[in-house]
């Protein structure tokens, strides 16, 4: 129980220091071996960040530079070669996909430790190109097969000469030769070269900021070596990666008391039934002459041997999972490359010391119960009663509602500090009271079974051992369940703040194409219907211009509020004080607009005669028909019933007649209005054909909404871009798949499971082992007595789930009520909040209840059929 909490630390430990790059290491990866890198962005003076990863101007550099305009800014001797990096259409092996593209020359050593070439050869040439290991697979290609650009797309082809790595991404990316990345149709123009320089002597950041003046950003790697301090930069934010954050010191903290609590109530059953089980020999000690403290210092060595032992198995063990799962990391986890294979001595000497100090701990208290025991009872093998003293109950129920008071206050404030802070607190109040809810339990002993009856009897009468026990599973169930409740309601939460703009699944694909848009839009849906998992389609028509307008005239409609509908929020300036928050939340005028924060993907205005209202809004029938009559009687259908006023509503049109007018002078009509109540509520309106013709706009096509039976996967999505690009390459990149709130689960949730798991197994196994080998004399007298050899492994069963059955559910009523108490304070904090913040809902992480419920069984099961059957039979002390 201490090499494990040991060995997780020191995994945990090795593989930060691997994955945790150093500046010079980082600049590496994404800058190579070069000196500095140098992107000519803006075309006046420029402020950064010391790393380069962000800048400020307001003067952008519209076109490309050369090599000899960036040369003549360096120093005399320099050499640079360009970087290119944009996004190629390119077919996949299931249709079409934008890749990020690069285009450098690999065989140079300035991109050394930025590119590596895995397999095969550089691209020279510009009908080569060299892929990644991801990319590979999504074209579906090997070396020597040749990938086909989307129609539109420079270049056409390109023959597969190697696969490459980017350490610092390994995701889907393309190299092609330099000077010979494909410029996508609509792009305009080549892609912005970021240039890698080797330079005479090292980029200061000096040097740094005469390039600023010039609107050059640029990352040096002497700067990285040594960064300026935040009084030498210009750059108005700070850096996140310069310091340690406080708040994360104390988290960790917080983290670290936590897990050494789990570790020192782990380890102490053992201590104590070690204890317990030389009590006769501490006994003898005492009888020749030993004194109390000589007792307590012969438990509190086996902690330090336990504990030193522990640490160097838990270390080497620790040190060796690291390095073998290092490579699983990089590729499924981070998707990066980590640094050297390293470790980190002045962490690992800290989990030592932990290790021996926990080992410490938890013989702490076996070591002073085992200098009072009496000695009469010790030598004669009697155990003597076991009382739980009352003062520690009430510390237990005061630490409980003091921890409770403390996560309420840190929900309230989103401190996730004091939310944390409050759970360390909770947990160790219910610890402190698990004795006395073992002894309260055990009173149920008499209406059981003999087997039960003794496990039971058992644990009240080893409360050193089997309350330790049971509290190291209660808290850790404890915290599972809590943080559980957090993140599924959080989750919950993000899914009620999401605002579809189509059922899930429903794709939606753009137009924007100065070619004939009725015909385009003709054979876009041709092209979507000839997707077997596309069940219709729906053309959207959107309000412009008329036929002949000036292309820089601005045509469209809106609607009015009506002042009597207007929100006062709208009209203040200053911050809403109490009062007016709470007038607000009681005026449905604010509750309507945009106080809440929703959230859309998908919302697209359409001319519409009902189709549309019909096909994509899931709206109950009553709805849909009454849509219908107010676009066949020149209407609008809203979801927003502030534009809406005895049933109708005002529009606000600009017909490209007036461009300069404001908005009081721009023609407003009055027409029929229908409020929708049910159904997706979509953040824009419909508007009716007879209205756009009445304004004198043209229903010009926007977009097409293809109904699907389920959402998309990423190679049908990749066909239909396909088929779309072929009519018309900018098309492809506009299409937008209704993936609805995207409520994937934490998988955090999935590792505080599997946390609470191992913990309750572990604990209920030793705690079990350590009863049964405590028990060794019961078990003879049963055998004496005639019972039967089943009554063994029975016992063990019962014994079992005792621990890890009272433990569990003393965990999942705790970690609920803690975790409810937390998030209804902070519901009712946010009440009076503006604008309007949803509630957390109050839900519960059934899978992992499931887990937690279901492993106290496991654990039964696994002590019942590991367990010898054959009762032993030995000579009692007498």
């Amino acid at each position: 129980m201490i090499a494990l909490p040991v060995l997780a630390l020191t995994y945990a430990a090795v593989s930060y220091d691997m994955f945790t790059l150093t500046p010079e290491e980082e600049f590496v990866q994404r800058h190579g071996a070069a000196d500095a890198s140098l992107t000519w962005q803006y075309a006046g003076p420029t402020t950064q960040t010391w790393d380069g990863w962000s800048s400020m101007s307001d003067a952008p550099l519209h076109e490309p530079v050369t090599e000899r305009e960036i040369l003549a800014e360096l120093p005399v001797g320099s050499r640079v070669i360009p970087v290119a990096e944009s996004h190629v259409p390119l077919a996949t092996g299931t249709g079409a996909g934008d890749l990020d593209a690069v285009g450098v020359d690999i065989t140079d050593p300035l991109v050394a430790g930025m590119v590596k070439l895995l397999d095969g050869a550089a691209p020279r040439q510009p009908g080569e190109i060299a892929v990644t290991v991801a990319a590979r697979k999504r074209l579906g290609v090997r070396i020597g097969d040749t990938v086909r650009g989307v129609a539109g797309t420079a270049g056409g082809a390109w023959r597969v000469t190697g696969v490459v790595e980017f350490p610092a991404d390994l995701g889907q990316r393309v190299v092609f030769a330099p000077g010979h990345v494909p410029v996508p149709a609509g792009s305009g123009r080549e892609p912005r070269a970021t240039w890698l320089a080797d330079t005479p002597h090292p980029v200061t950041w000096a040097d740094v900021e005469r390039y600023n003046e010039r609107g050059i950003v640029v990352a040096s790697r002497a700067v990285s070596k040594n960064p300026p301090s935040p009084e030498e930069t210009a750059y108005p934010f700070d850096d996140p990666g310069r310091s340690v954050n406080g708040e994360t010191l104390s988290m960790g903290g917080l983290i670290a008391g936590l897990g050494l609590l789990e570790v020192v109530l782990l380890a102490g059953p053992a201590f104590a039934v070690g204890a317990r089980r030389r009590q006769r020999d501490l006994a003898l000690v005492a009888a020749n002459g030993g004194t109390p403290a000589h007792l307590r210092r012969i438990v509190l060595a086996d902690g330090v041997v336990l504990g030193a032992v522990g640490a160097v198995v838990g270390i080497a063990l620790g040190i060796v999972l690291a390095f073998t799962t290092r490579p699983l990391a990089e590729q499924y986890l981070l998707q990066s490359r980590a640094a050297g294979y390293r470790v980190w001595p002045v962490a690992l000497l800290v989990i030592a010391v932990l290790a021996v100090v926990t080992g410490l701990l938890a013989a702490l208290v076996p070591a002073v119960t085992a200098a009072r025991f009496d000695l009469v009872a010790a030598l004669t093998g009697r155990r003597g009663a076991v009382r739980s003293r009352k003062r520690w109950l009430l510390l237990g129920l005061a630490l409980t509602a003091v921890g409770a008071a403390i996560g309420a206050y840190g929900a309230r404030g989103t401190d996730r500090r004091a939310i944390l802070a409050g759970l360390t607190v909770v947990e160790l109040g219910l610890v402190l009271c698990t004795p006395a809810l073992v002894g309260l339990i055990a009173r149920l002993g008499a209406r059981l079974h003999l087997a039960p009856r003794i496990a039971l009897r058992d644990a009240a009468r080893n409360r050193a051992a089997a309350a330790p026990a049971i509290s190291a599973v209660m808290a850790a169930v404890a915290g599972s369940v809590a943080l559980g409740v957090y993140l599924t309601s959080s989750t919950a939460r993000q899914e009620a703040s999401y605002t579809p703009g189509l059922p899930t699944g429903y794709v939606k694909i753009s137009y924007y194409t100065d070619q004939s848009r009725d015909e385009i839009a003709s054979r876009v849906e041709q092209a979507a219907r000839s997707m077997p998992w596309v069940r219709d389609t729906y053309q959207v028509r959107d309000y412009g211009c008329p036929a002949g307008t000036d292309p820089e005239v601005y045509c469209s409609l809106w609607l009015a509020v009506p002042d009597e509908n207007r929100c006062f929020v709208d009209q203040l300036t200053q911050p809403l004080t109490v009062e007016q928050r709470r007038a607000a939340l009681a005026d449905w005028r604010c509750n309507a607009s945009s106080g809440k924060f929703v959230f859309s993907n998908n919302s697209f205005p359409a001319v519409d005669d009902g189709t549309l209202v019909a096909a994509v809004l899931d709206a109950s029938p009553a709805d849909v028909a009454g849509a219908r009559r107010a676009l066949a009687a020149g209407g609008v259908v809203v979801a927003d019933p502030r534009y809406v006023k005895d049933g109708h509503t005002t529009v606000v049109v600009q017909d490209g007649q007036h461009p300069d007018v404001s908005e009081e002078k721009l023609p407003h009509l009055t027409v029929p209005a229908y409020l929708m109540t049910s159904g997706i509520r979509f953040p824009t309106w419909f508007v009716s054909p007879a209205l756009a013709e009445r304004t004198g706009l043209a229903a010009l096509p926007s977009a097409l909404v293809a109904a699907t039976a389920s959402v998309p996967t990423q190679a049908q999505e990749d066909a239909l871009r396909a088929a779309v690009q072929r009519i018309e390459p900018t098309i492809g990149n506009n299409i937008g798949v209704e993936r609805g709130a995207d409520p994937q689960e934490d998988p955090f949730l999935y590792v505080l499971a599997a946390a609470a798991a191992l913990i309750t197994l572990g604990a209920a196994g030793i705690a079990t082992g350590l009863a049964a080998a405590d028990g060794r004399a019961d078990l003879s007298t049963l055998a004496a007595v005639g019972a039967s050899p089943r009554l063994r492994r029975l016992l063990s069963l019962s014994q079992s789930g005792v621990i890890a059955g009272l433990g569990a559910v003393l965990g999942v009523a705790a970690g609920l009520g803690v975790a409810f108490a937390i998030l209804t304070a902070f519901n009712r904090a946010a009440v009076d909040s503006w604008p309007v913040m949803i509630a957390f809902p109050l839900t519960v992480p059934w899978r992992n209840l499931l887990v937690v419920l279901v492993v106290p069984l496991v654990a039964m099961l696994g002590a019942g059929l590991l367990t010898r059957s054959r009762l032993p039979i030995e000579r009692r002390l007498e």
